[in-house]
Order: C-alpha cells, then sequence, then structure tokens
C-alpha cells in the first residue's frame, strides 16, 4: 500500500531534524553560559575573550548569554566584586552604572545576546543560502548551454 503524503507527514519526517537543530542550540548555550562564567575578567581587561564579549555587549545592546544574572557566582563577580561588567550597561560611565545596581531596567541591558546572535546568525545564513541559489542558477544556465553545444558538436 502506498504512503500518503500530506504537509503533516512531511513535517513529522523533518521533526527528528529540527529536534537535532535546537540540541545543538541548546549545547550552545550552555558552551556559551559556562566559558563566559568561568573565562570573563572585565571590562578593561587586555585578554581577548572579555575583549570580545565588552564589544558584543556593547553593539547589540544586551547583558551575558542568556541575561545579566550570567555574571552571579562567576570569576568575574568574585575577583571584582561586581553583579555585571560595565559593557551590560546603557550608559557606560554614568554613576548609576556601578556593577551592583539591578533593581532599575533604565541601567543596565536585561536581555542575553545569546538570542541576538542567533538571530543574526539566521539572518546571514539566509543571505548566503540566497547568494548560493543564485550563483548556482547562473552556473546550471551555463552548464546546459556546454552540454548543448556538445550535443549539437556530436
Amino acid at each position: 500500500m502506498a504512503e500518503i503524503h500530506t504537509p503533516y507527514s512531511s513535517l513529522k519526517k523533518l521533526l527528528p531534524l529540527l529536534n537535532g537543530f535546537v540540541a545543538v542550540r541548546d549545547v550552545a548555550l550552555e558552551h556559551s553560559f559556562v566559558t563566559l562564567t568561568k573565562n570573563y575578567r572585565g571590562y578593561n581587561e587586555p585578554d581577548n575573550y572579555s575583549t570580545q564579549w565588552n564589544l558584543v555587549m556593547e553593539k547589540l545592546k544586551c547583558c551575558g548569554v542568556k541575561n545579566y544574572t550570567d555574571f552571579s557566582g562567576s570569576s568575574f563577580e568574585m575577583t571584582m566584586g561586581h553583579t555585571y561588567p560595565r559593557g551590560c550597561c546603557k550608559t557606560i560611565g554614568t554613576v548609576a552604572c556601578d556593577g551592583r545596581n539591578v533593581s532599575t531596567t533604565y541601567v543596565i541591558h536585561q536581555k542575553g545576546c545569546f538570542q541576538k546572535l542567533l538571530k543574526i546568525t539566521k539572518t546571514q545564513s539566509f543571505t548566503l543560502s540566497g547568494g548560493c541559489l543564485g550563483a548556482a542558477v547562473i552556473q546550471l544556465r551555463g552548464i546546459l548551454a556546454t552540454l548543448l553545444l556538445f550535443i549539437k558538436l556530436g
């Protein structure tokens, strides 16, 4: 008996693949969180890891991987005594941005950077995929023209 193909049956076949992507995303999230809490040193520290995270937090207007509480119990908090780094502040250098004041939402960015980075990655991958598909279509026309020429020449 032939299998009847419906949109639901196609989706059912894709679910294990989608679950695999979710699992990869979750592993990446956890790895990013663990390495941030272990390796982040502070705002003006010369190491590449801290410098890159500061840049990400400032440019994307976010704090930590999941949210601003990621630094709680981290090596950064143990060393510096601050609850969050200056990169999390909405306006760096203000008096309210003291590394401890988290009670108000106007001082620091409350949301984490992982979801924003994931969104950028998805957007860029769609753009790259579209460009590759366009190049493939152009190449396909050339391949077909060459094939027809060879057939004509015998």
